[in-house]
């Protein structure tokens, strides 16, 4: 990329960051609610109904995990409305910038905005969780990574998403097909381990969706590796699925806008 496209792409992402922060407030209280309300069940009402009360971190840290996952839906449903509308992208794509460098400012903006959403919901867990969310275990080294890498890969793969769509009439399909399907098999509710044990079949098949890596890397780094896949092989993994979907997404999003 030369100085021009770099100074192209650095402006339109402080152009855009710009504009998230005036409406960050907002879209945190929403972020902030829905974490409040996942902890406040695992962590207090599961765990003195039947729960082991160690479920109340485990949900924590897959909740601030996850959270990159729901918000998929609107980014790609921004994305494809503007695509089949008003197409303002068009005007990006006429700046003096490869086109493939406008789609990865797109992921990468997307990530960035993700990534300052949840960093905040660490200390709010301890403050919801207090005594039960043990700071100590946390190993920065391995968390401060993996939280950058998921959120570039939440990036990348809701730009994915929105290359695969045909147009808006097919948004409604994205939570059935994809996301909830990710989530659900995604080793949010439960570890690798525990499927692992209940099937070693259902454990290996469960290794091709990104998300279990993501979830236990995460774990891994703030509540411990025992019980957990091993962390750099989770950090590597996510990294790979982002340079799979992201790599593909950008091919098939030049040829939809007619930019090859």
């Amino acid at each position: 990329m030369n100085n021009l496209s770099l100074t192209v792409f650095t402006q339109l992402l402080r152009r855009d960051l710009l504009a998230f922060k005036r409406e960050f407030g907002g879209k945190f209280f929403d972020t902030a609610f829905l974490f409040f309300t996942n902890v406040i069940v695992a962590a207090y009402l599961m765990a003195e109904e039947w729960v082991n009360p160690k479920y109340g971190p485990f949900i924590l840290i897959g909740s601030i995990a996850s959270f990159g996952l729901i918000e998929v839906v609107g980014k790609v449903g921004s994305m494809i409305a503007d695509i089949d509308g008003e197409r303002t992208i068009s005007q990006i794509l006429v700046f003096p910038i490869r086109p493939g460098m406008v789609f990865v400012y797109f992921g990468l903006f997307w990530a960035i905005s993700s990534a300052l959403l949840t960093v905040f919901l660490f200390p709010l867990g301890k403050v919801l969780m207090y005594t039960r969310f043990d700071l100590s275990t946390i190993s920065y080294v391995r968390l401060i990574p993996m939280f950058i890498v998921a959120n570039i890969f939440y990036g990348f793969f809701s730009l994915w998403i929105t290359s695969l769509l045909k147009g808006v009439s097919s948004l409604s399909s994205i939570w059935m097909r994809a996301i909830n399907p990710m989530w659900m098999f995604g080793a949010y509710f439960y570890s690798w381990e525990a499927a692992f044990a209940l099937s070693p079949a259902i454990g290996y098949i469960s290794l091709i969706n990104p998300m279990v890596y993501i979830m236990e890397g995460m774990r891994a780094a703030t509540l411990g590796q025992e019980g957990y896949l091993p962390f750099w092989i989770c950090i590597l993994m996510v990294m790979g699925f982002t340079i799979l979907v992201g790599v593909h997404a950008v091919h098939r999003l030049k040829k939809r806008l007619d930019c090859v």
